[in-house]
């Protein structure tokens, strides 16, 4: 990872205006540490303080723009939550018939 060239910690997830740093649309790869990143990342669906800035990995590298980009970011489906597909089967195999089983509602791109 390059330095971080933002302030980290809790106390820098918010601007002087109290605006979160990682707001809905924002993109940023998915990372679980440092040297952590690779292929996947993720969409902020609403703006989001707890994951925006407060570690290295965490900076938002682009944003999604116009409204109908945001007509279709309201679309995907969440009602997975934090119990959807394990990563870590994910990063292996891709999305798999069984997985297409288990998770029939999961939005993905091909």
């Amino acid at each position: 990872d390059d330095p971080n060239w933002l302030p980290e910690g809790p106390d820098h997830r918010h601007n002087a205006n109290g605006t979160k740093r990682f707001a809905r649309g924002y993109l940023a790869y998915a990372g679980a540490g440092k040297h952590s990143r690779n292929n996947q990342f993720i969409i902020a669906l609403d703006d989001n303080g707890p994951l925006g800035g407060g570690s290295p990995w965490e900076v938002p590298w682009g944003e999604i723009v116009g409204n109908r980009s945001f007509v279709t970011l309201s679309k995907l489906y969440t009602g997975y939550g934090e119990k959807g597909p394990p990563q870590g089967k994910l990063m292996q195999n891709g999305m798999t018939k069984e997985l297409k089983l288990e998770f029939p509602k999961l939005d993905y791109i091909q």
